[in-house]
């Protein structure tokens, strides 16, 4: 005998199975609409859980709430703090990596530039003032060049045995490097009382 339905006023259910499996339409349409369409899937899927989450948080407690915008500041902090402390290695910083000194004393002073970096610079030209050079084949990692008045040549002749350097620059053939603040550092340093 047929079991009575328990609530007589309902509508027949019905069932939601096929009732022949789906066939997978593996090659519709260009590659391209494809690939579109699978990512505007997965944009809406990803949408839909950002909107659950923030549902659920929004039925939390107010000290949930604390707790996560704690979490959620530390983080963005942290997240600052390696962007700022680690640059990238694209980051070019157009000194070369030269370590300048300056040495002898004020009326006939000597300048030593040491390369502290791992490649050789090749076909250096050192402009002093402006308007004097000097050039120097190559330096390799860990070797310096020195800088005497009488190595420089201007337009006039050579420069003179009194010169005072006051800016500073190396051309490389790949790189330049303005080394005025580091010089102008190191006649501070050399004025000082001992």
């Amino acid at each position: 005998m047929p079991k009575a339905p328990s609530n007589p006023g309902t509508l027949r259910v019905m069932s939601a199975a096929r009732t022949a499996p789906l066939q997978k339409g593996g090659g519709d349409g260009p590659l391209g609409k494809r690939l579109a369409g699978e990512a505007s899937n997965q944009v809406l899927n990803a949408l839909s859980i950002l909107k659950e989450l923030a549902a659920d948080f929004r039925q939390r407690d107010r000290f949930f709430k604390y707790k996560a915008s704690i979490i959620a500041g530390w983080l963005m902090l942290s997240a600052a703090s390696f962007v700022i402390a680690c640059p990238g290695s694209s980051v070019k910083t157009g000194d070369m990596d030269a370590r300048l000194v300056l040495g002898g004393r004020a009326d006939r002073p000597s300048v030593t530039i040491w390369n502290e970096s791992r490649d050789t610079w090749r076909d250096i030209t050192l402009i002093v003032n402006g308007q004097y050079r000097a050039a120097v084949g190559a330096v390799g990692p860990g070797e310096s060049i020195t800088l005497t008045p009488k190595q420089l040549i201007g337009s006039a002749g050579a420069a003179p045995a009194d010169l005072r350097f006051e800016t500073l620059e190396m051309r490389t053939r790949d790189d330049q490097a303005n080394l005025t603040d580091n010089l102008n550092k190191e006649w501070e340093r050399l004025r000082k009382p001992r």
